[in-house]
């Protein structure tokens, strides 16, 4: 199965002909919680939130939302630990998909290679 990173999700929100394209070849779309997070982020901040809600709660209701539940949090802290480390971070919130990708043993398909492709074993590939 696919997990849609943001970028894709607000390509589609934005009727980009590449992101309706790789849509129809998509079974069972799913996105997580933080995703949605950052989809109605973007909403408030848009010059018209209430239709920017409107057009975010549609797309939500057409897939799954995966949870931030307590595998993804063991899983999350490893992932960013591992990175402080090294000395490479990223963006917590990417740290907190990755987490929900992998212990939900899933693909993400993002634009976002700089951040994804420093995580190890994050299985992910690109639209």
């Amino acid at each position: 199965m696919t997990i849609l990173d943001t970028d894709y999700l607000v390509a589609l929100l934005r009727g980009d002909a590449a992101a309706a394209a790789q849509a129809d070849k998509i079974k069972s779309p799913k996105t997580t919680i933080i995703n949605a997070f950052e989809l109605y982020y973007g909403a408030d901040r848009s010059q018209n939130p209430k239709k920017s809600h409107a057009e975010v709660n549609s797309l939500l209701r057409s897939m799954d939302v995966l949870e931030f539940e307590m595998p993804a949090v063991l899983a999350s802290a490893k992932i960013q630990a591992e990175l402080m480390n090294a000395g490479n971070p990223v963006n917590i919130l990417d740290v907190l998909i990755a987490g929900i990708v992998m212990v939900n043993k899933e693909e993400l398909l993002t634009r976002n290679v700089n951040h994804f492709n420093r995580i190890n074993g994050l299985n992910w590939k690109k639209w």
